[in-house]
């Protein structure tokens, strides 16, 4: 069964900050409001049902033979139209109030959804390098945009909605106690022990399918972004129709599912039909063999109760249905935890770049077993253009990772004119470098958004970014664009070509005013021609931009034919390079 305060909520609870654990105090008060208009709603049903089985309840009850002659009536029948009146209309601000009500509660309700998003968005990101790489980003879209959603929309929400259909259908049931405690006595004894049997009949099954639908989201999504961002590849290797029957088998276990949830949720309204059935069947015989109320007044006060009650248990199963197929979203509160736990932020702090990079005794491995790079020390001095070669796997992205702070250490330091790169200086490091991979992070925009990116979009210098262009060599090729520097790149840069995105990317460091441009295999994958012009490009700005630091990674002797010196990574473990 559930608990009255389940213990995902207690924990969401105290996860959350002051201003949005006030929401949910605030949640807690329009239910109980919501179930008294709820129940004035059903009150009020009684006096018509009075009138309607026995017409002389208007001399014989005090209060509706004061309202009929203070309100000046002659007949019982203008009477009756004027107590259905009253009631029609009540019922209609009754229930306006209700959805406005509603409507407030589950907005503050999808605030904390965003909140909970936004932290684990941050929580993720802040994790660092590592942790993205080594987890699969479809896992961790859907936690961030499905799981707290469905922590809000699939628990939160149903857990108030059930709270209020608890409190409604209680107090109906503590109405028929004070009415005769034995027909009270007789529905239960016929109603519950069927919705109990049925309800352990379905809530595992309800866990399970939920988890399964969870599990299949980024299996269907980790489909359809390899077809649409592969789609080359997908051509040449004719796979297209292997991930076609791949989408159609995890779409047809999905159907399945969602067809025996929705038989399973749907089923109750039978279950209920059955029990209500037979509790009607007992009252009847009850009031043949014992000494009870009128059969007329009985079976009236049960049709008002089961009028409410039969909808409300429907809704109740259903939404103690759902908070058990979104029980799986309680792991969520983990990372949550953990986020609270490490949320300490730090500080950042400038650091300038002179003189030297020293990287002083350096050792790493990724599995704290096998060394990528052992005891490796280095001094980079400002201006220097460095090449760094080697096999795949020999530590070179590595090194640059480091040096970038993607990744700590196990042991040594790296040291900016002597003072040691700590993640307080790490922002104002990142700074003063522009990093160009071999794959290329484009946004889906135009030339101008990829340079700029998030520096200062709302007031671009353009007479700068036409500087920037022409140091990229960028401005022969944008010249035969129509829209220039607002073309769009498309998805990834798809529209670009190879040598054209990796000028981008020295665009975009330039922007950024980098004093350190790292290229990390940025023209291995380039035809001979494309790469000869890449280098002529960075020949070109460094005699436009003296003093820029250059570290260039590769293994291919042309790639590294532009720097002053080379250095074999291997050469590096146990060795020490001024």
């Amino acid at each position: 069964m559930i608990p009255i305060i389940p213990s995902i909520v207690s924990r969401l609870y105290l996860i959350l900050p002051r201003q949005y654990r006030l929401r949910i105090w605030i949640t807690g008060l329009t239910i109980f409001i919501m179930s008294v208009f709820d129940l004035v709603g059903i009150g009020v049903l009684v006096p018509v049902l009075l009138l309607v089985l026995n017409e002389d309840t208007v001399t014989e009850n005090r209060y509706m033979s004061e309202l009929f002659h203070r309100c000046g009536f002659n007949d019982f029948f203008s009477f009756m139209l004027f107590i259905c009146g009253v009631i029609l209309l009540f019922s209609i601000g009754r229930i306006v109030i209700c959805t406005w009500l509603q409507y407030k509660q589950n907005k503050r309700l999808f605030t904390i959804s965003s909140y909970l998003s936004l932290r684990l968005y941050r929580y993720y990101y802040s994790k660092g390098f590592l942790y993205i790489k080594q987890h699969n980003s479809h896992q961790l879209i859907n936690r961030v945009n499905g799981v707290s959603q469905s922590l809000i929309q699939g628990y939160l929400v149903p857990y108030t909605q059930l709270i209020c259909e608890c409190v409604v259908m209680i107090s109906i049931l503590i109405g028929l106690v004070w009415f005769d405690v034995y027909v009270f006595l007789l529905v239960l004894m016929t109603f519950v022990p069927i919705t109990l049997i049925y309800y352990r009949f379905s809530r595992k099954r309800m866990m399970r399918y939920g988890t399964m639908l969870f599990q299949l989201i980024p299996l269907k999504n980790k489909i359809l972004q390899q077809t649409f961002v592969g789609y080359t590849d997908m051509e040449m290797s004719n796979s297209f129709p292997e991930s076609v029957d791949n989408f159609d088998e995890l779409m047809e276990r999905q159907n399945q599912i969602n067809v025996k949830t929705l038989l399973l949720s749907g089923s109750i309204q039978k279950a209920l039909e059955i029990a209500i059935v037979c509790s009607l069947v007992v009252l009847i015989m009850a009031t043949q063999l014992f000494r009870l109320p009128s059969l007329g007044l009985i079976i009236g006060l049960f049709a008002i109760a089961v009028y409410r009650v039969l909808p409300g248990l429907v809704r109740s199963t259903s939404f103690v249905f759902q908070m058990k197929a979104n029980s799986y979203s309680a792991d969520l509160l983990m990372d949550l935890d953990a986020e609270q736990a490490e949320a300490e932020v730090l500080e950042q702090e400038p650091i300038d770049f002179k003189h030297t990079i020293s990287i002083r005794s350096i050792s790493f491995s990724y599995d704290k077993k096998v060394q990528v790079l052992n005891n490796v020390s280095l001094v980079i001095h400002k201006g220097d253009i460095l090449g760094f070669r080697g096999e795949s796997g020999s530590g070179k992205s590595t090194l640059f990772h480091l040096l970038l702070g993607f990744i700590q250490p196990d042991s040594g330091g790296i040291y900016i004119d002597d003072v040691l790169l700590s993640p307080e200086r790490m922002s104002a490091w990142r700074s003063k470098i522009g990093y160009v991979s071999q794959q290329l992070f484009m946004i889906e925009g135009t030339l101008l958004d990829n340079i700029v990116m998030s520096l200062g979009k709302e007031k671009v210098d353009r007479i700068r970014i036409d500087q920037i262009v022409r140091q990229a060599c960028l401005d022969s090729f944008i010249k035969t664009l129509p829209q220039g520097v607002d073309t769009p790149v498309g998805e990834a840069g798809c529209l670009l070509s190879g040598g054209q995105r990796q000028r981008l990317g020295i665009a975009r460091a330039l922007y950024k005013q980098a004093e350190i441009l790292m290229f990390d295999e940025a023209t291995s994958s380039l035809d001979e021609a494309t790469e000869h012009s890449i280098n002529e490009a960075i020949v070109h700005l460094l005699k436009e931009c003296p003093g820029m630091t250059l570290l260039v990674i590769s293994h291919r002797p042309e790639s590294l034919a532009v720097c002053r010196k080379i250095i074999d990574i291997n050469d590096l473990n146990n060795k020490e390079y001024s």
